[in-house]
């Protein structure tokens, strides 16, 4: 617009002095100011939407900036307007601050903890302490002091003390100047600077309050348990064993002796900027400030035996059943992958037995008893062989099993939901205790999926004639997938995992979590469904086939091969039937970070502000940002053709009875309108601009209809929120308020406002091929973003037909054509004005992206109203001619 409006306002009229000329050239140097960031204003509103819409990690800050910029330019925008008005709307700027400061507010705020206690009791935790001490520490004090569960001693470090620690040593500013914009996708990028932080937090000094806070609770320990008791140092992060897990993303370290405790403080925490937990706490949705390291530290049990316990099966959702993994002396090699287990699976009502079943385990992780020597300490455990006659036996007799399958039982009906539980048994056969967090469940699987096997079970049949690779195993996470198998030899490898791989590795192991947002399925050796990876993987949706025994041996790097996880089978090669596009799986929802964009999206997004012509059409009726938007370029377009506000008589402006439900403005620029069209009220004879009266010409084909449904069936909420938007009683309806046309005889420039959407179409259409063109722009609609941007996707999709060079973001659609001739441009001109009628309402039946393929046919055909079976074989013949014309005429462009 603003380039052919330079050209057309310099030529409209002679003026009556050089003093008019300045002023005119002025005002329009606002409008046009105004014009450019309206545009750049509804850009990024889209772009805030779409950071929540497409299912992809995004920053606080990312939305911090976004929006900062957004209210910068709201606040230019009212500025603009009252220069163009001399004034008139100061309440603008009042506006545009309140909101702004309010969604600043929201996002600048940092997570702040109360000053608590630097060290506490275990004795003394409970769940409703999971801000103090985070959700491990909390949650095992529940245990221990609410369901009366055995659990070790100890005490916790308390989130304060580690915010404390990193303030004192002037860490904090150090670490967030590094991680500031970092892209973690770049794995090399982020290991190197997890290991400049993680270098700096160990070399600093302990708070001395905090040390002795330490040394405090050890003594503890040793008047009750003897001078050489060894605790477990254990992550207790903040929002961890919350919904996002963070399983196996955070350090754990064993056997520690009490001078060394500050030490393995120091490693655990330190373990928050690892790679691995950075990656995943952006990728769920919390930025630093809300994972702050609190610290579980309890007796070390001398465990005969340890493993993990389910309530429910996470594969599963309708089954009852409880699932058990366990092996030999300390349980991380079940957590982790590391080694084989035992699996059991009992079936609730009766505590039978479904599956039992024993593994050989060679090897187990004892504790190093050394009481001094370079074994001491933090490096207190070591692994043992197991003795030849326990490596088959199972790892808990029947009495212990069902003993435990009791706790888990007691334990999921205090928390009223299915938990993931970790235990230990001694050597004198006790049962503790020693972690207990929600247990994530994946959705019931949709009709025609493969039903999901239990652990040990091969699943369905292998499909005919499709070569198997190997069969067997346990599904960890459901879902198929096919591309080339990636053989990972070392953990060091990781960077080189390629996009769309499959990662086939020896075992199971968190450290894969950088890599899962780029790799298809995880194939491993070992492992257990009961696992850290297990978990994480459920989480990010990934298809996951864990003790698949050989599958490094039987799987060639770079091969092709299909997973079938959910039925244990390794095709070789591409399997089309089994691969479909993995399920989009929303990671950050409801987390704070998504939570904090969302309510700042709520001050931003709508739009309230409908009819100019209503009480609260006012700067002190804006309530988001978009309000102000819309306010600002309505009373731009009234200041600057000087439409008046009874939208009646005016003077810049003259009004279109067109037989449409649209209040239309026109503003003849020269030649727009015949030299006979009425001062006040024109009727379509009256256009004489060509490319409006193609546009009219679609707008007003006997088969659109702008009033009423759309041929299909709108039930409950849709329906009231379709009439009460479109369905108006007056011949001449107001539907969105009122809609300008800035015309001359080749130029059109419409802006239209249909309910809750707008659209802008701008057009050269003259006897020069090379100065045609028509940019199309189309945003907005009174359904969810996800419906929206389903209609944007459907109007792309029947404009790239016509020819036209889409762009599309959300529920933005911006297209372009240009060097076509006259008469081919008008063509498009008349099937763009068939499309503001036939999407109108499409916005609010669009469930579900098949659709689209659908209603994209049916306008081809001319069926605009979009009935099914009916008959519109001779409009869809000439809307079919239309478009051949149109694409003849684009590989003619090209």
């Amino acid at each position: 617009m603003l380039k052919l409006l330079n050209m057309l306002l310099g030529t409209r009229k002679p003026r009556a002095s050089s003093t008019e000329d300045d002023a005119i050239k002025r005002k329009y140097e606002y409008f046009k100011s105004l014009l450019i960031k309206n545009n750049r204003s509804l850009e990024i509103l889209t772009e805030l939407e779409h950071l929540l819409y497409e299912n992809k990690p995004f920053t606080l800050d990312q939305v911090l900036t976004l929006s900062e910029d957004l209210i910068s330019l709201v606040y230019d925008l009212a500025e603009d307007l009252n220069a163009l008005s001399h004034g008139k709307y100061p309440g603008l700027f009042d506006a545009t601050e309140r909101i702004g400061i309010t969604v600043l507010k929201d996002l600048a705020r940092r997570k702040k903890l109360k000053k608590s206690e630097l060290v506490l009791p275990l004795r003394a935790l409970s769940a409703s302490m999971a801000d103090e001490v985070g959700g491990k520490a909390a949650n095992l004090g529940e245990v221990a002091n609410r369901v009366g569960l055995p659990t070790p001693q100890g005490f916790a470090v308390s989130a304060y003390a580690c915010q404390h620690f990193l303030r004192v040593t002037g860490l904090s500013e150090r670490i967030e100047q590094r991680l500031r914009g970092i892209e973690v996708k770049d794995t090399e990028l982020l290991v190197g600077v997890c290991e400049e932080i993680q270098a700096l937090i160990l070399a600093a000094e302990v708070p001395e309050d905090t040390r002795r806070g330490m040394a405090r609770e050890m003594d503890a320990l040793r008047a009750l348990f003897g001078p050489d008791v060894r605790v477990s140092v254990r992550s207790s992060a903040t929002c961890e064993d919350s919904d996002a897990t963070f399983a196996g993303q955070h350090a754990t370290v064993l056997n520690v002796h009490a001078e060394n405790v500050p030490r393995a403080w120091k490693e655990v925490v330190a373990s928050t900027f690892s790679p691995r937990a950075v990656y995943y706490r952006r990728s769920k949705g919390y930025s630093d400030q809300d994972v702050i390291m609190a610290v579980l530290c309890v007796t070390m049990v001398d465990a005969r035996s340890s493993g993990v316990l389910y309530t429910h099966d996470p594969s599963q959702p309708t089954s009852d059943d409880i699932l058990v993994s366990a092996a030999w002396g300390l349980g991380v090699s079940v957590v982790d992958g590391s080694g084989h287990a035992d699996f059991a699976r009992l079936r609730r009502k009766d505590m039978g037995f479904i599956t039992r079943d024993v593994a050989v385990k060679t090897q187990r992780l004892v504790l190093n008893s050394a009481p001094d020597g370079p074994d001491k300490g933090a490096d207190g455990i070591i692994m043992r062989d197991v003795p030849p006659d326990q490596q088959a036996e199972p790892c808990l007799d029947t009495a212990r099993l069902l003993q435990l399958a009791a706790y888990g039982l007691k334990l999921e009906e205090h928390y009223g939901q299915a938990l993931d539980i970790e235990w230990a048994q001694d050597q004198q056969g006790r049962l503790f205790i020693l972690q207990a967090r929600p247990l994530g469940v994946e959705q019931s699987p949709s009709a025609g999926e493969c039903a999901l096997p239990q652990e040990g079970d091969e699943g369905a049949e292998p499909l005919h004639g499709r070569e198997v690779i190997l069969r067997g195993g346990a599904m960890a996470a459901a879902g198929s997938a096919a591309g080339q198998a990636y053989i990972l030899t070392s953990d060091h490898n990781l960077s080189a995992v390629p996009e769309g791989a499959i990662l086939v590795a020896r075992q199971t192991s968190p450290t894969y979590v950088p890599v899962m947002d780029r790799i298809r399925a995880i194939v491993t050796d070992v492992g257990s469904v009961t696992g850290h990876m297990a978990s994480v993987a459920r989480e990010f949706g990934l298809p996951t086939l864990v003790g698949a025994e050989n599958a490094t041996l039987k799987i060639e790097q770079g091969e092709e091969i299909t997973v079938d996880a959910s039925n244990a089978i390794v095709y070789r090669g591409l399997v089309p039937e089994l691969v479909r596009e993995r399920a989009c799986v929303n990671l950050m929802r409801g987390s704070p970070v998504y939570k904090a964009a969302q309510e700042a999206l709520k001050r931003m997004a709508p739009l309230t502000l409908l009819d100019p012509k209503a009480e609260n059409f006012t700067p002190e009726g804006c309530t988001s940002l978009h309000d102000v938007i819309r306010f600002a370029h309505e009373m731009s377009m009234r200041e600057m053709f000087n439409i008046s506000d009874g939208m009646g008589d005016t003077e810049g402006a003259v009004r279109l009875r067109a037989g449409l439900p649209l209040n239309i403005f026109v503003v003849d620029l020269g030649g727009g309108l015949t030299p006979t069209a009425p001062k006040h009220v024109v009727e379509l004879e009256h256009i004489k601009s060509a490319p409006f009266q193609a546009l009219l010409h679609g707008m007003t084909h006997p088969d659109i209809r702008w009033l009423g449904g759309v041929g299909v069936s709108l039930t409950g909420f849709a329906t009231i929120m379709a009439e009460s938007i479109l369905n108006d009683p007056n011949a001449d309806g107001s539907m969105g308020g009122p809609n300008y046309a800035v015309t001359s005889d080749h130029y059109l420039n419409f802006n239209t406002r249909l309910g809750y959407h707008f659209a802008v179409i701008d057009s050269y259409c003259g006897p020069s091929i090379n100065d045609n063109y028509v940019i199309f722009s189309f945003k907005g609609g009174a359904a969810d973003i996800a419906r929206r941007s389903r209609r944007a996707s459907l109007i792309s999709q029947i404009l790239k037909r016509l020819g036209f060079k889409m762009e599309v973001k959300g529920d933005m659609v911006r297209g372009e054509i240009k060097k076509y001739s006259q008469s081919d441009l008008k063509q498009k001109l008349d099937m763009v004005g068939r499309l503001l009628g036939a999407v109108r309402l499409l916005d609010m039946v669009l469930s579900d992206d098949g659709q689209i393929g659908w209603y994209v046919e049916e306008f081809f055909k001319g069926n605009y109203t979009f009935e099914r079976g009916g008959d519109a074989d001779t409009e869809g013949k000439a809307a079919g001619d239309t478009t051949a014309a149109g694409e003849d005429a684009a590989s003619k462009q090209a």
